[in-house]
C-alpha cells in the first residue's frame, strides 16, 4: 500500500503496474514469447498455441485490473491522509491563534494593572503635593491676614493721626480766616467810613461852591469850576453803585474762565493727538534700546505681568484690588532702577503747573518707567472698552488703580503727575468728552469721534455705544475719587468730571445725533 504522503502522479502509478507485471509474469512471458518465436520460426501456428496466446492475455488483462485497482486505493487513501493532514494544520492554526489571542489579552491585562498602578501612585504624589500645597497657601494666607491685619491698624493709627493733624490744621486755618475776615471787615468799615467822610466833604464843597456862584455875578469863567466838581463825583462813586459794578465784572471773568471756543478745544485735542503719537516713538525706541542692553526679555516680563494684573481686576473685592495694586507698583517700582535708558519728561506734561527749577530742569526720567506706564495706560483703556462697556461696575476698580499709580510721587517729575499719558489716550478713543464734534455720517467724522479700532475698522453703532459707555464709567471713576484722606495730590480733580459734563450737554443739536 502507498504512503499518504505519497504524490498523486500517474506515471508514478504505471510504473508501478509494469514492474509488478514484469516482475511476477516477467521470466514466464519471456520464456513463452521466446519459445513461441522460436517455434513460429519453425513450425506453423497450432490450436494450442492459440489457446495458449489467449491465456496470456487474459492473465495480463487480469494484472492489469489488479494493479489498476490498487492505484485507485492508493489515491483515495492519499488523498483523505491529505485531508486529515489539511484538518490538523488547521486545527493546529485555530489553538495557535487562540493562544496568540490569550497572550494579547494577558498581555493588555497586564499594561492596564500597570497603567492603573502608575495613575494611583501618580494620583497619591498629586494628592500629597495638592495638600502640601493647601498647607503652603494656608499658611501664607495666615502670614497675608496678619500682614494685612498690621497694615490695616498702621493705616488706622495713621489716618487717626492725620484726621488729627487735618483737624488741627483746618482749625488753624478757620482761626486764620476768622481773623483775615475781621481784618478785612475792618478795613472795610475804615474805607467805607473814609469814602463816606470824603462824600460828605465834596458834598459840603459842592454846596459851598454852588452858593458862592449864587452870589457871584455871572461871567463866562464859571465854566472851568465844572470839571473841579465832577471830578470827585467820578474819583468817589456813591457806595449804591460801585458793588454792584464790581460783581458784575467777576461774573463776567468767571463765565469767560469756563467757557472755551472750539477752537481752544481742538488746539488742546491737537496736543494730546500729537502727545499720543510721541509716545509711540518712544515706545519703539525704549524698545530698541533694551534690546540692545540685553534687558528686552525682561522688560516684556513685566509689561506682560502689569496686563495679567490689570485683567485680574475684581468688581467687588476691594482689597484684592489693593493688593494688585501694590503688584503694579512693585513692577514699576523695579522699572524705574533701570535708569541706563532716560528721557526728557517735560515732553510728556503738556501744561505744567509750575515752571522747572534749576535742580530739575536737567532730571531725566527712566524711559522704562515711562515705558510702562504708557502700557499701563493702555491695557486699562482697553479693560474699560471691553467690559466696563458690559458691567460699568468694573470701571470703578480700573479707575480706582488708575489714579492711584498716577498719583504715587515716586512716579511725578517736579511734582506734577505724568497722567497725560493717560488723557492722550482718552482723546484718541473718546473725544466727546473733551469737548471735540463733528459729523457721524461721514468716515472722517466717524473716524474723528472714535467710531473705528486700532486696525482703522469702523465699528457698528452698538459696539461704538458700547465702547463709550465703558470709556465714560471709566474716566467718572478716575475723577471722582476722594482725596481728602491721601497724602498724595490728586491727579485727576473733580473739575475734568463737570468740564467733561458742561461739554456733553452743550453740544451744538446738529451734533446730537
Amino acid at each position: 500500500m502507498s504512503s499518504p504522503l505519497r504524490s498523486s502522479d500517474p506515471s508514478r502509478s504505471t510504473t508501478r503496474s509494469d514492474t509488478s507485471r514484469h516482475s511476477r509474469y516477467g521470466s514466464r512471458n519471456g520464456t513463452t514469447n521466446g519459445f513461441h518465436r522460436s517455434y513460429r520460426d519453425s513450425t506453423a501456428e497450432s490450436p494450442s498455441r492459440q489457446l495458449w496466446d489467449d491465456f496470456n492475455r487474459m492473465m495480463l488483462d487480469g494484472n492489469k485490473a489488479f494493479t489498476h485497482e490498487l492505484d485507485t486505493k492508493s489515491s483515495e487513501q492519499e488523498k483523505l491522509h491529505r485531508q486529515a493532514l489539511q484538518e490538523a494544520l488547521q486545527r493546529h492554526e485555530k489553538v495557535r491563534q487562540s493562544a496568540e489571542r490569550a497572550r494579547e489579552q494577558l498581555q493588555i491585562e497586564i499594561e492596564l494593572e500597570n497603567r492603573r498602578r502608575e495613575e494611583e501612585e501618580k494620583r497619591r504624589l498629586e494628592e500629597a503635593r495638592r495638600k502640601l500645597a493647601e498647607e503652603e497657601t494656608a499658611k501664607q494666607r495666615r502670614e497675608l491676614e496678619e500682614a494685612k491685619r498690621r497694615e490695616e491698624e498702621r493705616k488706622q493709627q495713621e489716618a487717626l493721626k492725620r484726621e488729627k493733624e487735618e483737624q488741627s490744621r483746618r482749625a488753624e486755618a478757620q482761626k486764620q480766616r476768622e481773623e483775615q475776615e475781621k481784618t478785612e471787615r475792618k478795613a472795610a468799615q475804615e474805607k467805607e467810613e473814609a469814602d463816606r467822610k470824603a462824600r460828605e466833604e465834596a458834598a459840603a464843597k459842592a454846596k459851598q461852591q454852588e452858593a458862592q456862584q449864587a452870589k457871584a455875578p455871572p461871567r463866562p469863567t464859571v465854566q472851568p469850576a465844572q470839571p473841579a466838581q465832577s471830578a470827585p463825583t467820578q474819583a468817589q462813586p456813591p457806595a449804591g453803585r460801585s458793588a454792584p459794578a464790581t460783581q458784575s465784572s467777576t461774573s463776567n471773568e468767571a463765565a469767560q474762565g469756563l467757557v472755551s471756543t472750539n477752537e481752544q478745544r481742538e488746539a488742546v485735542h491737537q496736543k494730546y493727538l500729537a502727545l499720543h503719537k510721541h509716545l509711540k516713538k518712544v515706545r519703539a525706541y525704549v524698545e530698541d534700546e533694551c534690546k540692545k542692553r540685553g534687558i528686552k526679555n525682561q522688560l516684556s516680563d513685566m509689561r506682560r505681568e502689569v496686563n495679567k494684573i490689570m485683567g485680574q481686576i475684581n468688581k467687588h473685592d476691594k482689597r484684592a484690588n489693593l493688593a494688585k495694586s501694590k503688584e503694579v507698583r512693585a513692577i514699576l517700582d523695579r522699572a524705574a532702577t533701570m535708569s541706563d535708558i532716560s528721557v526728557d519728561p517735560s515732553e510728556f506734561i503738556l501744561y505744567p503747573e509750575q515752571p522747572p527749577t534749576s535742580s530739575t530742569a536737567e532730571k531725566r526720567y527712566p524711559a522704562c518707567l515711562l515705558y510702562l506706564l504708557s502700557r499701563f495706560a493702555k491695557s486699562a483703556i482697553a479693560q474699560l472698552i471691553q467690559e466696563a462697556g458690559m458691567e460699568t461696575e468694573t470701571a470703578d476698580g480700573v479707575g480706582v488703580l488708575l489714579v492711584t499709580i498716577f498719583s504715587v510721587p515716586a512716579y511725578r517729575w517736579n511734582g506734577q503727575s505724568l497722567i497725560d499719558v493717560l488723557w492722550a489716550k482718552y482723546h484718541v478713543v473718546c473725544p466727546p468728552l473733551f469737548g471735540i464734534t463733528g459729523s457721524q455720517n461721514t468716515p472722517a467724522g466717524r473716524k474723528r469721534l472714535g467710531w473705528w479700532t486700532e486696525n482703522s475698522t469702523f465699528i457698528t453703532e452698538a459696539i461704538h455705544y458700547q465702547r463709550m459707555r465703558g470709556l465714560g464709567a471709566g474716566f467718572s471713576a478716575l475723577t471722582l475719587r476722594d482725596f481728602s484722606r491721601s497724602a498724595n495730590p490728586n491727579p485727576a480733580p473733580n473739575r475734568l468730571w463737570w468740564e467733561a459734563l458742561a461739554r456733553i450737554l452743550n453740544l451744538p443739536p446738529a451734533n446730537r445725533n
